[in-house]
């Protein structure tokens, strides 16, 4: 028999019981009613990512296997479809980009900076007299072209045009300037002022080598400095030419005469002197070429003669990218004999190596008057399949060329003769195989991707999940 206290006592503990219990409860409850609805938030977050990734790979298959490749011809061309996938509507966008690479490439031979120079302004002509002194400002740009990057820049020599006289006064004082891959120019310390034989020749930095802020490149980096010069001309009727010099490592790279300065009116325009070296460039036809298909690209080899007198061409080396093949009986113009040929290992990269010397050229050589321009064209056969810029580069070799003691006084041991032999092209006559842009969406989830053709199939050269 229970007591009546002990019965008060027990529904006290009951009531405590439901009160802990409500607290539980409820908020279980409410954490259930959140689940399940997080769960559908998730439940469609996952449908709709599944969905951006499986038209992703559907988009893949097309390029590689169907012919949605041939749908996009030109840089920028674009393609727009819907695609149902088990349910979720998902909507895509390829477009082709035929795109010039901006990253490092490898180059055949040493040099891996590639030096250039302008100069304002670039003419004195009548009524102006020359005679009067004024100021130059003249710019060169530094730009790391090759993928190798292991051995820095240590320094720029700057041999200005006899025209101005050889004086180190010429130079105006805290003039020079640098700038680092596009940054603020900043100042820097006055070079070394060295009269040559006619001319001045200026070194950056006046002793020692650059430090790794400026010396240091990564692929494809931009540097350039920039100074002033204040002179008047001496001689009339001349193209007034400047060269740059930079040690890169142990090895000197040449620009060849550059940043013309046209004094009154000369007979040869286009003419520096008598510094007698060429100018080479190289034009291609098709730019852009599809991915998978042997193409036939057209060549055509520019060659300038940036000398005051007539100068002699006695060998052309020519340096395919990797995966184009000349087509026999192609050559013509400046000949129509076909080079000797083969394929050599530069750098790593196997690519076919044509040369036009004097037995395809004349025993002589050829004759290129005093500014004038020839032509060499031939054709090859592209069979490279995977997406990138592929590119050129042309060597012109002219018959007895001197070595100036303005280059040769910077370093006596080194072989200035070789250097002096060859005009380089550095890296023309693009190629393009495209590669593409992919966005594909579905219930708010977005998949961008850039897909590259290969003969084994599509690479993904990058995936990002929005």
């Amino acid at each position: 028999m229970i007591k009546t206290k002990e019965v008060g006592q027990a529904f006290i503990l009951v009531l405590i019981i439901l009160a802990i219990g409500a607290v539980l409860i409820v908020p279980a409850l409410r954490l259930s009613s959140t689940g399940l609805q997080a769960s559908q938030i998730i439940s469609r977050k996952n449908t709709g990512l599944y969905a951006a990734e499986a038209a992703q790979q559907k988009i893949m298959w097309m390029l590689f296997r169907g012919t949605l490749a041939d749908d996009l011809t030109n840089d920028g061309d674009s393609v727009s479809f819907s695609v149902d996938v088990c349910g979720a509507i998902v909507n895509a966008t390829i477009v082709m980009r035929a795109v010039e690479s901006k990253e490092g490439i490898i180059l055949a031979g040493e040099d891996t900076i590639m030096v250039s120079k302008t100069v304002s302004p670039d003419s004195v002509v009548p009524p102006d007299d020359y005679k009067v002194p004024r100021y130059f400002s003249y710019e060169i740009e530094l730009e790391q072209v090759s993928s190798n990057n292991t051995a820095s820049l240590e320094a720029i020599y700057d041999i200005l045009p006899s025209a101005f006289g050889k004086q180190d006064y010429i130079y105006v004082s805290d003039s020079s300037e640098i700038s680092i891959d596009g940054g603020a120019w900043q100042p820097i310390d006055d070079p070394l002022k060295e009269e040559q034989s006619d001319q001045l020749r200026l070194r950056w930095p006046a002793s020692g080598s650059f430090d790794s802020s400026f010396g240091h490149f990564e692929p494809a980096q931009v540097n350039k400095l920039r100074f002033q010069i204040y002179s008047d001309l001496k001689g009339d009727n001349i193209v007034a030419c400047n060269w740059v010099i930079i040690k890169v490592g142990d090895v000197y790279t040449l620009s060849g005469p550059q940043a013309p300065i046209t004094v009154g009116d000369p007979a040869a325009p286009g003419g520096c002197s008598s510094d007698g070296l060429f100018e080479a460039y190289k034009d291609s036809y098709p730019k852009i070429i599809p991915p998978l298909v042997e193409t036939i690209i057209t060549y055509d080899i520019h060659i300038r003669n940036m000398d005051g007198n007539t100068r002699f061409i006695v060998q052309i080396d020519d340096f395919l990218p990797p995966g184009f093949e000349y087509i026999l009986g192609s050559t013509s113009n400046l000949t129509d004999m076909d080079p000797y040929s083969e394929n050599e290992t530069l750098n790593g990269v196997t690519r076919q190596h044509l040369w036009w010397n004097q037995d395809q050229l004349t025993a002589s050589g050829v004759s290129v008057a005093a500014g004038a321009n020839v032509t060499l064209t031939f054709r090859a056969v592209a069979t490279q399949g995977i997406s990138g810029s592929y590119y050129n580069e042309v060597m012109i070799t002219p018959k007895n060329v001197p070595s100036p003691t303005a280059f040769t006084s910077i370093d006596p041991s080194y072989n200035w003769s070789l250097a002096f032999s060859q005009t380089y092209s550095w890296n023309s006559g693009i190629v393009i195989v495209p590669a593409y842009d992919s966005e594909t969406d579905a219930d708010g989830e977005t998949v961008d991707a850039n897909l590259a053709l290969s003969p084994l199939g599509v690479i993904i050269n990058s995936w990002q999940v929005k």
